[in-house]
C-alpha cells in the first residue's frame, strides 16, 4: 500500500496560483507533503517540451500532483521519472485530451482526478481500469468579502475576464460602456485591486467557456472559479450556470440572459438592483458552504483509501 503525499505546484509570481490553494487545503487537512524539485527558470523550456526517462519507481510513495493538461510534464517534473503520479487535472479541453491520454499511458497512470465531470467520464471510457474521480472546482473562500449591499456599490456592470471571453462587452460595447459606470482611476491590474472591484460591482455577465470560447472548450461545460468569486462577492450574475454548479448547490444562482433583449434586461436589473439583494445573499451563503477546498480534500482522501492507497 503506497502512501500518498502531495507536492506543491510551481509558484508563478504573476499568477493567482489557484493550484496552490488545493495544496494548502491538503496540508490543512493533515495530508502529508514532500519537497518539490522544479527546474531553474532557464530550464523551463526543456521541462515543458521534453521528458526524462523512467529511472525507477518508488514502491512506498505515490505523489499527488496538481497539473494543467497544457503543462503536465512541467507540473510533475522531475518526479514522474521515479514515482507513481496521481494527477489532479485542470483544463483538459478537447484539444488537449489525446495528449493527456498519451501522457497517462507513458507514465502508467493508475489514478487521476479531474475538475470537469464530462472530461472525467470520457477518461473512464478511454481507461476503464483506471481509478478516476470527479471533484468540482473549489476556491479559497477566505480571500473574498461580501462587500457592500448592492444599492451602495459604485460599478453597475463589470464583465470579469479578458475581452476574448466577454460575451456582452464584445457584442454591445457602447451599451456596456454606458452601463458599467466604473469610477475614474479604478483598474484591476493587481490581485488586490481585482478583489476590490468584485466588492463594488452590482452586475456581471457570466458564461462557461464552452459558450465564450467554444474553439477551446468545445462542448465541455464545467464550473470555474469565476462563479464562486461572484457568489462570494455578492454580485448579481446574469448569463448561464453550468450544470455542475446547479447540481451541487441545488438551485440556479444565475439569472438567464434574455438573448433577444439582453441590453434592456441588464439595464432593468441595474435600475431595480435592490430586488436582487436576497438572491446574492443566498448565493454567498451557498458558496461559503459548498466552495471551500477543505470539504473536497476529505472526499479525495476517502476516495484514495478506497483505491488502496494510504493517506
Amino acid at each position: 500500500m503506497k502512501k500518498v503525499v502531495a507536492v506543491a505546484p510551481y509558484w508563478h509570481d504573476r499568477s493567482n496560483n489557484f493550484k496552490t490553494y488545493v495544496y494548502n487545503a491538503w496540508k490543512k487537512c493533515g495530508g502529508e507533503t514532500m519537497k518539490s524539485y522544479y527546474p531553474m527558470r532557464f530550464l523551463h523550456g526543456f521541462a515543458y517540451k521534453y521528458e526524462l526517462p523512467l529511472l525507477y519507481e518508488n514502491k512506498k510513495t505515490a505523489q499527488l500532483r496538481f497539473v494543467e493538461s497544457k503543462s503536465i510534464s512541467f507540473d510533475t517534473f522531475p518526479d514522474y521519472a521515479r514515482y507513481e503520479i496521481i494527477p489532479f487535472v485542470w483544463d483538459c479541453w478537447p484539444s488537449k485530451f489525446e495528449r493527456t491520454c498519451e501522457w497517462f499511458l507513458r507514465h502508467k497512470i493508475k489514478s487521476a482526478i479531474f475538475t470537469s465531470s464530462q472530461t472525467a467520464e470520457r477518461m473512464r471510457e478511454r481507461f476503464p481500469q483506471m481509478n478516476i474521480l470527479f471533484i468540482s472546482e473549489g476556491i479559497n473562500v477566505d480571500l473574498y468579502e461580501g462587500g457592500k449591499d448592492l444599492k451602495e456599490r459604485e460599478i453597475n456592470l463589470y464583465e470579469i475576464g479578458s475581452v476574448s471571453r466577454s460575451f456582452f462587452k464584445k457584442k454591445y460595447l457602447e451599451d456596456y460602456k454606458r452601463m458599467c459606470n466604473i469610477p475614474n482611476g479604478w483598474s484591476p491590474r493587481l490581485r488586490k485591486d481585482f478583489l476590490r472591484f468584485l466588492t463594488e460591482t452590482k452586475v456581471t455577465i457570466i458564461f462557461p467557456k464552452c459558450i465564450t470560447q467554444p474553439n477551446i472548450a468545445g462542448d465541455i461545460e464545467t464550473l470555474t472559479q469565476r462563479y464562486w468569486e461572484c457568489m462570494l462577492s455578492r454580485i448579481v450574475m446574469v448569463g448561464h450556470a453550468p450544470k455542475e454548479l446547479t447540481d451541487l448547490i441545488g438551485y440556479n444562482p444565475v439569472i438567464p440572459l434574455d438573448m433577444e433583449n439582453p441590453v434592456c434586461q441588464v439595464e432593468s436589473i441595474i435600475n431595480n438592483i435592490e430586488e436582487y439583494q436576497t438572491l446574492v445573499d443566498k448565493n454567498r451563503e451557498s458558496a461559503l458552504k459548498y466552495a471551500p477546498w477543505d470539504i473536497r480534500i476529505n472526499t479525495i482522501k476517502e476516495w484514495l483509501e478506497s483505491c488502496g492507497y494510504s493517506v
